[in-house]
């Protein structure tokens, strides 16, 4: 049998609050994007043989998922495609819970996703990487304090999800800057960050008043605007952890660039470097024209890409192989 797994990625939007005593934030907000996507298939096979992605990554997810089954992954594990590393768009939970979920079916072995995440180390800080790559969709996760987990361990599902407008987009610029951050450089910048109630209100002001309410009619110009503010705030959080409201110096820039250029709401990914403009699918390519020249007349590195919404999750499929 070969299983065969493609994930969605995500845009971390932001978060609502942060708490010190459990490193943990009380909510975070993100959509799933149909492209960029990890694609790998699974065999089983006499012994291990990994085919492309990062090697040492793979193993080491491999390891984690063998220590909890005792079982030996002797599998042909394929890499096909992959979402960039450490650029904001969420390739390590989703490289995590396609391997994961591919040898618990080739094994068959009973185990929920948000079992297969917990075991896989992911999902610590934020579910918003597990709920896109189950439900896809514009996904509100919740994780206070005493609720971090359920009663054997398991992080918690998310607490509001909807279907993304399918006439809405993503302009994504990623420059050729420093990565973002991940393993021990995030843990540091972790403890740069402090708890601000008045961050915190202004958030769940924008979200309750602005953003679902526009949502919920389809209103890109309201979603949009809140979208930037909530992106600015969740910013000033991590500013002493990143060296300002955004990691890359040009993002500001690249950032404004997005919005004359007529995206309704624009921001960082999580750590960056990507950064997104909203816009409607029919001004897509003109923004994303526009995004291009503004990085070659600044002499940028970097790709300029657009993708929808995914409103469906991850795919997982299974064939009998001869």
């Amino acid at each position: 049998m070969q299983i065969k797994v493609k994930t969605v990625s995500r845009l971390h939007f932001g978060v609502i609050d942060y708490i010190e005593s459990t490193d943990s934030f009380k909510g975070s907000l993100g959509v799933a994007l149909e492209w960029p996507n990890t694609v790998l298939t699974v065999n089983k096979n006499s012994d291990l043989l990994i085919k492309g992605g990062n090697r040492k990554k793979i193993l080491e997810l491999l390891k984690k998922f063998s220590k909890r089954y005792l079982i030996e992954p002797n599998v042909i594990l394929q890499v096909e495609e992959s979402i960039p590393e450490h650029s904001g768009l969420g390739s390590g939970t989703q490289l995590a819970l396609a391997i994961s979920n591919a040898l618990a079916m080739i094994y068959d072995i009973d185990a929920g996703l948000r079992e297969l995440s917990s075991i896989m180390g992911r999902g610590k800080r934020s579910q918003l990487g597990n709920a896109c790559f189950e439900t896809g969709g514009f996904i509100i996760d919740s994780c206070p304090e005493k609720l971090l987990t359920d009663e054997v361990g398991q992080p918690q599902p998310a607490i509001f999800r909807r279907d993304f407008p399918v006439n809405w987009c993503f302009v994504i610029v990623i420059p050729d800057t420093k990565i973002g951050l991940s393993g021990e450089e995030e843990k540091e910048a972790f403890r740069c960050v402090k708890a601000s109630k008045k961050i915190s209100e202004e958030i769940y002001r924008q979200i309750q008043t602005k953003l679902l309410p526009s949502l919920s009619i389809e209103d890109i110009e309201g979603f949009g605007s809140a979208l930037t503010e909530i992106d600015k705030k969740t910013g000033m959080y991590f500013a002493k952890a990143q060296g300002g409201v955004y990691r890359d110096k040009m993002a500001p820039e690249i950032i404004e660039c997005m919005l004359q250029s007529g995206a309704y709401g624009s921001g960082q990914s999580s750590w960056g470097p990507a950064l997104y403009g909203l816009v409607k699918e029919k001004e897509a390519k003109t923004v994303a024209d526009h995004m291009r020249s503004f990085l070659t007349e600044n002499e940028i590195k970097g790709v300029v890409f657009v993708s929808h919404c995914n409103n469906k999750g991850a795919s997982l499929d299974a064939n009998q192989v001869r």
